[in-house]
Parts: C-alpha cells; sequence; structure tokens
C-alpha cells in the first residue's frame, strides 16, 4: 500500500532532523580535533622562538661581562685612573666603545667619581649618578661584577651595566663600567612575526620587539598576579589546551587572546616571554570546519535529493491534473492579453516615429548652432590672446631699428631674435588656443616653474616699469618641475598678471606680487594684486566665457576663461581667492613631477 503524502512528509521530516543533527556534530568533533592539532604546531613554533630569542640576549649580554674585568687588568687603564688623567681617558673610553659596539665606557675613581667617557662628561655624569648605577659600584667594591640596568623612562630601548674593580697591590683604584644597549637585542626580536619581552625581578619590561611594551610595570594590579613568585602576570585565563593557558595581557599590552610560554634567565634573573596570536589556529580550525561540513551537507544533500524525489512524484500526479484545469484557463486569458498587447504596441510605434522626426531636426539645429558659437569663441580667443605677443613684437622692432639706426647691427640680431620667438610663440598660442572648443591634444611633459616666471617677467616688465607697479618675486624652491607645457602655462601667469596690471591702473602704489609654494605634492603660482580685488558675487562668474568685469571695449572676457580650460587640460587647477594685500589672488595649482625621475 503507498503511504499517504501526509505519512510521506512526516518520514522525511524525521529524516532532515536527524541530517541536521549529524551535520552539527561532524562539525562540533572536526572543530575540536583541528584546534587541538593547529595549537601543537602553533606550540612548537613558540617554543623554538622562545630559545632561539632567549640565546641570542643572553649572547647579547654575554659578550660584555668580562670586557670590565679584562679592562681593569690593564696597566695603562690603572694609571690612568690612579693620576685622573681625562684626556687620555677619554681617548681609550671612545676606542673601547667603538670596538665593542657598547654605548658608553667609564673610568670611574675610588669614590666612584666619573674620571673619563666616550662621551660628553655632563651627559655621561647625569647615567653615573643614578641609584642603579651606585648600587652596582657598591657590588663592585666587594668583589663582585656589578651589573644594574637602566631604563629609559621615554618609550626608548634600556641598556645593561657592568662594573668591574680596578685594583693595584690589592689596593681599590677605581672602577671601570661599560654600558650595553639592548636595542640590538630588539632589533633581532623584530624578525619574528610574536610578541617578545624580556621581564627583570621587579616585573619591569626591559625588552620587547613592541615599542608600546618597554619599560611598562606588569605589577600595576594585584589582580593580575597568576603565582606569587611570577614576574610576568595575566589578567584573565581564556581557556586551556593542553596544559596550556591561552591569556589576555592588560592595557596597553594587548587585548587579543595569546598563547604564553616563558622560560628563566637565571644568571640575570629575568624571564623571557613569548606571545603566539591564537586567531589563527582558529581561523585554520574554522577552515577544516568549513570543509567538514560542505562534505557532510553534500552527502546529506544527495540522501535528501532521493526522498525528495519519492515526495515529488507523489506530488506531481496531483499536480498535473490540477495543472490541465488551470492551463486551459491561463489560454484564454493570454490570447486576450496579447490581442490587447497588440493594439497599445501598434499606437506606440507610430507615438515613437513621430518623436524621433522631431528628435533628428533638434539635434541638426543643436549641432548648427554649436558649430556658430565654437566659431565666434575662437575668433574673440584670437584677437584677445594676440595682443600681447605682437605688442612684444613691436617693441622689439621698434628698438632692432634705433640700434640699426645706430650702426649697432650686432645688437640688432638680438632683437629679431627675440621677434622670431615671439612669433613661434603666437604660432603655439594659435595651437593651443584650438583646444578651447574641444579636447586638448597638446602633450602634458615636465617642466620647469622657474623659466616660465622669467620669460613672462621679460614680456611683462617693460609695462611693470611705465606703471611705477612695486614687483615682488619668490620663485620657491630651485629646481621646481611641474606636470603642464611651457607655452600653456606661460599663457596663463601672462593673462593673470595682465589683469592684475589692468585691474591696478588707477591705483597710487601699485603692488604685484608673485609667489611659488611647494605643498602635498602641489606647486602653487600665487598672483596677487592691491588693486580693488573681485565682488564675492562678481567671482563666482569670472571663469564663464565672454564675462568680464572692465569697461566696454577692454575686454572680451575670453581670458580667464581660456586659461581656466588650459589649467583644466594640464592637469591642474585655477582657483580665486582675496588677496592679502588687498586686491585680487589667482592660485594656479599644478602637479608637482618628480625632479629625480626627470633628470
Amino acid at each position: 500500500m503507498t503511504p499517504s503524502r501526509t505519512e510521506n512528509d512526516g518520514i522525511v521530516g524525521l529524516v532532515a532532523v536527524v541530517l541536521i543533527l549529524f551535520v552539527i556534530g561532524a562539525a562540533w568533533g572536526t572543530m575540536r580535533v583541528s584546534e587541538r592539532l593547529y595549537f601543537e604546531e602553533v606550540k612548537t613554533r613558540a617554543e623554538a622562538t622562545l630559545a632561539v630569542q632567549s640565546a641570542t640576549l643572553e649572547r647579547h649580554l654575554d659578550k660584555y661581562r668580562l670586557l670590565p674585568a679584562l679592562l681593569a687588568r690593564r696597566a695603562d687603564m690603572i694609571e690612568m685612573i690612579a693620576t685622573r688623567n681625562a684626556e687620555d681617558g677619554a681617548s681609550e673610553m671612545k676606542a673601547v666603545a667603538g670596538m665593542s659596539g657598547a654605548r658608553e665606557a667609564w673610568l670611574l675613581d675610588h669614590g666612584g667619581n666619573l674620571i673619563a667617557s666616550n662621551l660628553a662628561l655632563p651627559v655621561a655624569q647625569q647615567t653615573v649618578n643614578r641609584a642603579e648605577v651606585r648600587s652596582a659600584i657598591a657590588m663592585a667594591r666587594d668583589g663582585r661584577l656589578g651589573r644594574a640596568l637602566l631604563t629609559s623612562g621615554d618609550g626608548l630601548s634600556a641598556s645593561y651595566l657592568f662594573v668591574s674593580a680596578a685594583r693595584y697591590d690589592h689596593h681599590l683604584v677605581g672602577f671601570i663600567g661599560v654600558r650595553v644597549e639592548l636595542a640590538e637585542v630588539e632589533q633581532s626580536w623584530a624578525l619574528s612575526t610574536a610578541g617578545l619581552l624580556a621581564v627583570d625581578a621587579q616585573g619591569r619590561v626591559v625588552a620587547s620587539n613592541v615599542p608600546d611594551w618597554r619599560n611598562l610595570p606588569l605589577r600595576a594590579a594585584r589582580d593580575w598576579y597568576e603565582d606569587e613568585g611570577d614576574p610576568i602576570r595575566v589578567l584573565q585565563r581564556e581557556e586551556t589546551i593542553d596544559g596550556n593557558s591561552l591569556v589576555r595581557l592588560p592595557t596597553p599590552f594587548s587585548t587579543e587572546p595569546f598563547l604564553m610560554i616563558k622560560q628563566d634567565l637565571p644568571v640575570l634573573g629575568w624571564r623571557v616571554a613569548v606571545f603566539y596570536d591564537m586567531s589563527s589556529v582558529r581561523e585554520q580550525a574554522m577552515r577544516a570546519t568549513i570543509v567538514a561540513v560542505l562534505l557532510c551537507v553534500v552527502a546529506a544533500g544527495m540522501i535528501w535529493i532521493a526522498l525528495d524525489r519519492r515526495r515529488r512524484l507523489l506530488a506531481r500526479h496531483e499536480e498535473q491534473r490540477a495543472n490541465a484545469e488551470q492551463l486551459e484557463v491561463r489560454v484564454r486569458e493570454r490570447t486576450r492579453e496579447l490581442s490587447e498587447a497588440n493594439a497599445r504596441l501598434a499606437a506606440e510605434i507610430v507615438e515613437r516615429e513621430a518623436a524621433e522626426r522631431e528628435l533628428q531636426q533638434a539635434q541638426a539645429g543643436l549641432v548648427q548652432s554649436a558649430k556658430l558659437a565654437t566659431l565666434g569663441e575662437m575668433s574673440a580667443a584670437l584677437s584677445h590672446e594676440f595682443n600681447q605677443p605682437l605688442g612684444a613684437i613691436q617693441m622689439h622692432a621698434d628698438n632692432a631699428r634705433t640700434l640699426i639706426s645706430s650702426d649697432k647691427a650686432d645688437k640688432a640680431l638680438g632683437n629679431l631674435d627675440k621677434i622670431v620667438a615671439m612669433v613661434k610663440r603666437m604660432a603655439a598660442i594659435s595651437q593651443t588656443l584650438k583646444g578651447f572648443t574641444r579636447k586638448a591634444g597638446t602633450t602634458i611633459e615636465r617642466v620647469a616653474v622657474a623659466p616660465i616666471l622669467d620669460e613672462v617677467l621679460m614680456l611683462s616688465g617693460h609695462r611693470c616699469k611705465l606703471m611705477g607697479v612695486a614687483l615682488e618675486v619668490d620663485k620657491g624652491p630651485a629646481g621646481l618641475l611641474v606636470q603642464g607645457g611651457q607655452v600653456r602655462l606661460a599663457q596663463v601667469l601672462m593673462n593673470l598678471i595682465g589683469n592684475a596690471l589692468d585691474a591696478m591702473k588707477d591705483a597710487p602704489q601699485p603692488r604685484l606680487r608673485l609667489q611659488v609654494l611647494e605643498q602635498e605634492g602641489l606647486v602653487q603660482i600665487r598672483v596677487e594684486d592691491n588693486g580693488p580685488g573681485i565682488d564675492p558675487e562678481v567671482a563666482k562668474q569670472i571663469f564663464d566665457p565672454f564675462f568680464t568685469t572692465k569697461d566696454v571695449g577692454q575686454g572680451l572676457g575670453l581670458g580667464l576663461s581660456i586659461a581656466y580650460k588650459i589649467m583644466r587640460d594640464v592637469g591642474g587647477t585655477l582657483s580665486y581667492e582675496p588677496s592679502s594685500l588687498g586686491g585680487a589672488c589667482f592660485i594656479m595649482s599644478l602637479q608637482l613631477a618628480d625632479a629625480t625621475m626627470e633628470a
């Protein structure tokens, strides 16, 4: 007997619950096993890192442990201390520090007073006066090797001091001290990705590859204590894996859980600890769990598909009968909808054909209007921009005529060369102005700022002298290179200077300031005057074509518009702001080019 649809749905639901429980169990088991395996791998790396870096610290300090004792046996050293020979002592201490790599080397008298050092005496005396140094000297006076840890207190690396007594005929003459910085050890530790720190018996961090951990006390709060004899304390135990605790260090050390492994250094009385980030273990375990879950899901899916196929076979017979009835109804409805859609489509076709004809007519009118507007802008721009080069040509031609009439033809050749240069400049300006109505095709290259300023000042210098303008020029750092074009940038700068001179024609004491600044990869060329300035409402329109504040017949309103477009084409900007001189200030901002690459 075939089971009913209700009974089949109940069986499928029970199987689904069993499959879900199976996937959850497999995920949990995989997570635990993989986490344990990856943990052992991390623990092995941590123990190896701790062994290597602890040995590095011990070897570094052991190099200098015998150095003071060996120096104290040298007769010349004993003589320098006995005679308080500061000059020879300083020279010898510099040699000792230079050859051994120690930070400081001292000669001290029998009272512990500084005689000579490789550093300046005032600087070395400050270190000698510290209580830790006096304690090490006292140890050396008792016949032991004096030791002391010196912390900086300002976030810098700590240092370690060795002091040995110098004796002659069993009488104390003085002391020899060697101070070694622990920065070299920290640099070696920096190659490790794990956090490393060394802690003395007082709970101070004396060396670490994490700069923020230096010189910080780990006994700042009583609740950090793990056991009474351990100088490294933890704030909280996260969990334990195979007897190894995952710990969380207190702020400012870290807020992440770490695997902490410690090793004692009995000779120094220190303890070195390595902290390995356990997030990688969880991530790897999570990846393994995801893979296991996916495999289980695939297996469960295959079982589910087999059961679902049987359920669908039963449901298909019922659906086919209902679909047959619905199909006939849908056919009638679809036929009616298609007839209505055909009628709407025919009406839309007629409307679109009419709209397309109107659009074509409007486009033809806009194209013709754009051509006329472009022709007018180019004609007016050429007329406006050629006035300045033509004036320069006329001035040089007059000078050449005067020189020729004075039998100075050789000097006249220089003016003729300048006329030729102006003609070439007019040709370049004409080529540049073509870009006013279409995208410029002129190549952007690295150009020097200083020659551009020199060229513009040469062209406008005569007019400045006639007006009595007080000219202030600051060319900025030498050798500045920017992205742009020689002619185009000179054209913009010449236009801005011309506008400034026009604005100051009625000023009693006209002033013009040219300033070059370098800021955050940009070069700014500022042109400032003490004219009447520009009204804030008017300033919003000054870069629009054919907008001018000059009287009728004195300007076409194209200069700033052309300059604005040129700056935009070379990847820069042109902006306006009120000047500190009382007038207008126009700012050319250009991308700074790499002078080294250019060379």
